[in-house]
């Protein structure tokens, strides 16, 4: 039977999740500490930014030996880290693992980064040889699902955070180049400093970040030789050269306002220009400028709003695919051990009549078993016929 112990951000605050996190090689340690466990057969350790999950195969009696190894491992009483544990087992264990992978536990619905976690985790486990038939397929299966669910549904490509439906209308935007220059006015805050390394996700993009004289230093963490830094006095002259300027600070005047950029452009140039700042960082009026296209903040929360209608939607199409492929999993764990009780079976069944077998079982099942075995013969029946 599979058990899986997570700790995660559902349950557990991030200092309790920091000290159940494993650095690579702790992972391996721990590994080889617990599979020297009678009770256990397999291992799988997940380790993620709000999650950090073991999963052992094993006796009842893994479990118990799990918790006090990674009590023992991480010097924290027993007592306290049962507080923030959820402990699962058997088709329970086999569920969440299958709603992990798919992302649906993820704090960001259906994101996809988890798929890529689990199967190094997986494939970590194989190195090492902690994994058993059972944990093989489970992991397997896990995994199929979660691709299938990315390439059938629309769930992890429906963004809802303002930052990355920003990024899209950058990426979308076409300027007749390969390269497009971006200007970022309020770069070293945190929406400025997400939407920056959002759009450097892709290539062709050049980010002029504004910083003021009085906070010069880059406090955003983007290492990357296509961003410059340029004084915020000096905006308006750069912006001849961009062809989208985002601004998301939180000062209480404009950052953009339409005289001045009136100077500032003078070509009719197409661009595009964003302001994700409440209040507003660009004077509304910049809207009518010639070539210019200006989105606000409710022009991204409606682009919001519509998304999270559809990725409901996609959700019971995704939750309808994991259903039928953990039914499918579940079934291959149920079934396994009679594979090899085949002739145990034959034998114990020989020169027995079928009216003797089906009166022994209607006389030693509940009526709702019954039911089960009765239809199944008449599906049996019918599919021999089709045969």
């Amino acid at each position: 039977m599979m058990y899986c112990m997570s700790v995660s951000h559902k349950k557990a605050p991030v200092t309790i999740r920091e000290r159940f996190a494993f650095r690579e090689e702790e992972k391996k340690e721990f590994m080889e500490l617990l599979a020297g466990k009678e009770s256990v057969n397999g291992i799988v350790v997940l380790c993620t930014c709000n999650r950090s999950e073991i999963y052992v195969s094993g006796t009842k009696q893994a479990i118990g030996e799990l918790q006090r190894a990674i009590a023992d491992y991480k010097n924290i009483r027993l007592e306290e880290l049962l507080k923030y544990l959820n402990i699962y087992s058997g088709e329970s264990a086999i569920g969440h693992l299958f709603k992990v992978a798919c992302g649906f536990e993820s704090m960001v619905l259906g994101e996809d980064e988890i798929l890529g976690q689990v199967k190094e985790a997986y494939q970590l486990s194989k190195d090492q040889g902690t994994v058993d038939y059972e944990m093989n397929v489970l992991f397997h299966k896990a995994v199929t699902c979660a691709k299938r669910i990315k390439t059938d549904t629309n769930l992890s490509k429906t963004p809802l955070s303002i930052a990355t439906l920003v990024a899209n209308e950058v990426f979308h935007f076409q300027n007749g180049s390969d390269i497009k220059n971006v200007m970022v006015i309020g770069m070293t805050g945190k929406m400025g400093g997400t939407i920056t390394k959002n759009i450097l996700s892709k290539p062709g993009i050049v980010v002029t970040g504004t910083v003021r004289k009085h906070n010069s230093c880059l406090t955003v963490d983007v290492k990357s030789d296509r961003v410059k830094v340029v004084d915020y006095g000096d905006r308006y002259h750069y912006m001849k050269d961009m062809d989208i300027v985002i601004s998301a600070t939180l000062g209480p005047h404009y950052t953009v306002t339409c005289e001045e950029l009136s100077k500032a452009l003078e070509d009719g140039k197409k661009r595009l220009f964003i302001d994700v700042a409440v209040p507003v960082d660009m004077d509304p009026a910049i809207g009518a400028m010639e070539g210019l296209t200006l989105f606000d903040i409710d022009y991204f929360d409606t682009l919001s709003k519509n998304n999270t209608k559809i990725k409901l939607k996609e959700l019971d199409r995704a939750k309808a695919i994991m259903e039928e492929d953990l039914d499918g999993a579940i079934k291959e764990m149920v079934f396994h051990p009679y594979i090899q009780r085949m002739d145990e079976l034959k034998n114990a069944f020989s020169g027995k009549r079928l009216e003797t077998l089906l009166y022994q079982i209607r006389d030693h099942v509940n009526s709702e078993d019954l039911k089960v075995v009765l239809r199944t013969l008449d599906g049996l029946q019918d599919w021999i016929k089709e045969g």
